[in-house]
């Protein structure tokens, strides 16, 4: 599974590079500045503040979930450095010097760390509304909010100029399958042996 999401990786790397120089072109000549002020306020919620909120939520809500969620994001995490250092990939404005770094980043760029953060953060959030509530509308109302961060955390890193969208989608990918082997670990082992015992 974890050599698929490298091979993954390593295809998308090498897909679409010039369009993707596009598209973030486009976006941040079209992006006013208070646009560009929004998307960094609204990045840090991909990273250690958006952990630190769903932990606090899963913390108050299922104890032990929210064990194994600080757990598997910090393997996620290093998981993700890891492939970074693998693919190697340059950031876009490494590449193309009409691009500006307004997210202040530096090192290799694939997968996107926020990117990931944010479907791993999402996903969780979408486990707990499902064990939480029965109602089918706020299920679909979680889901699409929960898809809706996700993709607008993908969409600020390429703003900024931090990141291609084969980045984000990898970034995704990877927290997206992060999240799911955790929850089923959770599920499997935590949930079901407690509930023998019972």
């Amino acid at each position: 599974m974890h050599f698929c999401c490298f091979f993954c990786c390593i295809l998308l790397q090498y897909t679409c590079m010039d369009f993707e120089l596009k598209i973030i072109k486009f976006l941040q000549e079209n992006a006013s500045p208070n646009w560009i002020n929004f998307f960094q306020a609204i990045t840090l919620f991909g990273s250690l503040l958006g952990f630190a909120i769903v932990f606090c939520i899963l913390f108050v809500k299922k104890r032990k979930l929210s064990y194994v969620f600080a757990v598997a994001f910090a393997i996620a995490s290093v998981a993700n450095f890891a492939l970074k250092m693998l693919i190697a990939r340059q950031r876009p404005f490494d590449v193309d010097s009409d691009i500006i770094n307004y997210g202040q980043e530096s090192g290799f760029s694939m997968p996107s760390g926020h990117s990931m953060s944010a479907a791993f953060f999402a996903t969780f959030v979408c486990f707990l509304c499902y064990k939480m509530t029965k109602r089918i509308s706020t299920k679909a109302l979680c889901t699409i909010c929960c898809v809706l961060f996700t993709c607008l955390i993908a969409f600020s890193r390429m703003v900024l100029g931090v990141h291609y969208l084969t980045d984000t989608i990898a970034g995704i990918f990877v927290g997206v399958l992060f999240a799911i082997t955790a929850i089923l670990v959770y599920n499997r082992y935590i949930i079901k042996p407690s509930r023998k015992k019972e």
